[in-house]
C-alpha cells in the first residue's frame, strides 16, 4: 500500500484556506487562487506515486481498482453537492458540471465572448465555478494512470512527463500570445503544468539509484524553504496591476517558476525531519481540515447565499463576520459530510485492493 503522511493533510488545508481568501477579498488575497494550483501539484505527487508503488501487479488489475477507488473518492461527495445545489441556487450549464468538462465549456466561451473575464468577480456570479478545477483533475485522473502504465522504466518516465511539461509550457504560450482574454489557465494543456510537475517529482523521488538518493537527501534538508522562497519571488514578479480572481494564469516563466516552487514544497515536506515544519503541519486540526479538504473546498463557495439567507433570519448570524460565518459553516458542513458521506463509502475502499 502506498504510504500516507500526515504532513501533506496540513498542507492541503493551507491549499484550501488560499482559495477561501481569494474568493473572500479578491483584490487583497489574489495569490490565493494558486491554492488550486498547489492542490494540482499534490494530487499528480501523490497519484503518481500510488501507480509506482502498486506497479508489480497486473496492469488490468491495478487500473481497475484505481478508477474504482478514485469513483468511490470523488463522485458521491461531488454529485451530492451538485445535486443539493442544482435544487436551491440553480446551477447554469448543469449538463457540463454532471459530464466534468465544465472549464473547457468556460474556456470556449470565453474564448467567443473574451469580455466576460473582465467581470469583476462576484461568488453568486455563476453558482459551482469553482468546479473547474475539479474536472482538470477528473481528466487527469482518467487519462493518466492509462498512459503512465505502459512505460515502465523509470528513464521512460521521466522523459515522458518532461515533454508533456514542455509541451504545457508551449500552450502557454501560444494562448498568452493568441487568445489572451480567453480562459486558457482552466484547461489541462496549461494548468496540467502542475499535475505534470507532481508527476515529475514522484518519479525523481522514487528512483533507487544515487541520483535519487542525493535527490531525497537534497528535499530533507533544504527543499521546503528553498521552494517557499520561489513561490513568494514568483507573486513578487508577477504582481497584477488589477488583483482580481480571474488572475489565474501568471505570465509562461512565471507560471513554471510557481510550479517548481511548490514542487519544492511539496517533496521537502514529504522528505522532511524538521520537527519545526512537521509540528506546524501536522498540527491536529490542520491535519484533519487536510483530510475534508475535498469537502471544503466543495462546498465553500455555496456559503456565500446561505449565510445570506440565515443572516436574514437570525441576529446571531448578523452579528458575526461574514468572514468567520462562511468559513466556520463550511468547516461544520464539511465535517458532517465527512462523517456521513465520505468516509462510510471510503471504506469500501478495501474491496479494491492495489
Amino acid at each position: 500500500m502506498p504510504e500516507h503522511r500526515n504532513q501533506i493533510d496540513g498542507l492541503r488545508f493551507i491549499a484550501f484556506l488560499a482559495v477561501f481568501l481569494v474568493h473572500s477579498d479578491a483584490a487583497r488575497f489574489w495569490w490565493g487562487s494558486h491554492g488550486v494550483s498547489l492542490f494540482f501539484v499534490i494530487s499528480g505527487f501523490l497519484i503518481t506515486r500510488i501507480l509506482i508503488s502498486c506497479e508489480t501487479g497486473p496492469r488490468t488489475h491495478i487500473l481497475g481498482n484505481f478508477y474504482a477507488r478514485r469513483a468511490l473518492r470523488i463522485f458521491p461527495a461531488y454529485y451530492l453537492v451538485l445535486g443539493l445545489a442544482a435544487a436551491t441556487v440553480g446551477i447554469a450549464y448543469l449538463p457540463v458540471h454532471l459530464l466534468y468538462v465544465m472549464n473547457w465549456g468556460i474556456f470556449f466561451y470565453t474564448w467567443i465572448q473574451p469580455g466576460l473575464v473582465d467581470i469583476a468577480w462576484d461568488p453568486t456570479r455563476m453558482y459551482g465555478i469553482h468546479f473547474w478545477s475539479l474536472c482538470v483533475e477528473e481528466q487527469f485522473y482518467l487519462l493518466f494512470p492509462l498512459l503512465f502504465s505502459f512505460l515502465r522504466s523509470a528513464r521512460a518516465r521521466l522523459s515522458w512527463l518532461l515533454a508533456l511539461w514542455v509541451a504545457s509550457i508551449g500552450f502557454h504560450v501560444l494562448f498568452a500570445a493568441f487568445l489572451p482574454k480567453a480562459a486558457y489557465g482552466l484547461i489541462p494543456l496549461v494548468c496540467g503544468e502542475f499535475l505534470v510537475a507532481g508527476a515529475v517529482g514522484a518519479v525523481v523521488l522514487a528512483a533507487p539509484s544515487a541520483t535519487g538518493e542525493a535527490i531525497r537527501s537534497t528535499a530533507r534538508q533544504w527543499m521546503f524553504p528553498a521552494g517557499l522562497a520561489m513561490v513568494v519571488a514568483s507573486f513578487a514578479l508577477s504582481w497584477p496591476e488589477s488583483p482580481s480572481i480571474d488572475h489565474v494564469t501568471h505570465p509562461p516563466p512565471m507560471q513554471t517558476l510557481l510550479a517548481l516552487g511548490f514542487l519544492a514544497m511539496v517533496l521537502g515536506l514529504w522528505q522532511t525531519e524538521s520537527r519545526w515544519l512537521l509540528g506546524f503541519f501536522n498540527f491536529a486540526p490542520f491535519r484533519f481540515l487536510g483530510r475534508i479538504s475535498y469537502g471544503l473546498y466543495l462546498i465553500h463557495l455555496f456559503m456565500w447565499p446561505l449565510v445570506d439567507w440565515l443572516a436574514a433570519r437570525s441576529s446571531f448570524v448578523r452579528g458575526l463576520p461574514p468572514f468567520a460565518a462562511r468559513l466556520g459553516l463550511t468547516i461544520i458542513l464539511a465535517t458532517a459530510m465527512w462523517h456521513l458521506v465520505e468516509a462510510p463509502l471510503l471504506r469500501l475502499k478495501r474491496k479494491f485492493p492495489y
